[in-house]
């Protein structure tokens, strides 16, 4: 007779095996650079293809936060103009009362 221990200790074990399963294979099924051929020239030219998506992927984060902080340089401007015209404003208000 199984005890209630063994009982849990099972279905997690099963539990944790359907969860991993999925896991293991896609990791296995991709694992390594992907090349097919053992071709020297094939294998490089592999290599120089991934290294080139991956100054692609550089280049498109570097456009992104540049965009960023010109978002946020306008927010800035945008911000100490309006509180130029502001202090401007009360300053020409100061200049009526004397």
């Amino acid at each position: 007779m199984k005890t209630s221990t063994q009982k849990t200790y099972k279905t997690l074990i099963s539990a944790l095996v359907i969860l991993l399963f999925p896991l293991i294979v896609g990791c296995s099924v991709f694992s390594g650079s992907g090349n097919v051929s053992n071709d020297p020239e094939v294998a490089h030219q592999q290599q120089e293809v991934e290294r080139l998506r991956r100054e692609v992927q550089e280049a498109e984060r570097y456009a992104e936060e540049a965009e960023q902080r010109e978002k946020a340089a306008k927010n800035r401007l945008k911000a100490a103009e309006h509180e130029l015209k502001a202090l401007e404003e009360q300053a020409k208000r100061r200049n009526e009362y004397q």
